[in-house]
C-alpha cells in the first residue's frame, strides 16, 4: 500500500475534531456543574443565615437566653450550630472541588489520548514511507 497523504490528513483531522468536540463538551459540563455547585452553596448559606435567628429565639423561648441569662446549653447549642454550618459548607465546597478535579483530570486524559493518537499516526506514516522507499529501491535494483 502506497503512502496516501490525504488519508493521513483525514485521520489527523478526525483526531483533532474528536479532541475539540469532546473537550468543548467537557468544558461546558464543568461550567454547568460549577454554576450548580455555587448555587447550592449560596442556598446553603442562606438557609443557615435564616435559621440562626430562629435557633437563638428558640433558646429564648425556653428561658435559656435573655438579657440576664446566658446558659451553657445556649452556648453549646450555638457552638453546635456554627460547627454544623462550617462542617456542612466545607463538605459541599470539597465536593465541588473534587468534581472540578475530575473534569480537569478528564481534560488531561483527553489531551494525552489526542497526543498519543497523533504520535501513532505519525509512526504509521513513517513506517509506510519507509516501506514505500524499500519497494522503490527493489524496483530500481530490478527485483
Amino acid at each position: 500500500m502506497a503512502y496516501n497523504p490525504a488519508a493521513y490528513e483525514a485521520r489527523r483531522r478526525g483526531y483533532m475534531n474528536d479532541y475539540a468536540a469532546t473537550g468543548a463538551m467537557n468544558a461546558y459540563t464543568q461550567f454547568l456543574s460549577q454554576q450548580r455547585g455555587q448555587r447550592d452553596l449560596a442556598n446553603m448559606y442562606k438557609q443557615y443565615d435564616k435559621a440562626a435567628p430562629q435557633v437563638v429565639a428558640g433558646y429564648g423561648r425556653r428561658g435559656l437566653n435573655s438579657a440576664n441569662v446566658k446558659s451553657g446549653t445556649f452556648n453549646t447549642g450555638l457552638q453546635d450550630f456554627a460547627s454544623d454550618r462550617v462542617s456542612n459548607t466545607a463538605q459541599a465546597e470539597q465536593g465541588l472541588a473534587q468534581q472540578n478535579a475530575g473534569y480537569d483530570l478528564y481534560n488531561r486524559q483527553l489531551g494525552e489520548r489526542y497526543q498519543s493518537g497523533l504520535a501513532d499516526l505519525e509512526a504509521e506514516k513513517a513506517q509506510q514511507i519507509q516501506q514505500d522507499a524499500q519497494e522503490l529501491m527493489k524496483v530500481r535494483a530490478g527485483y
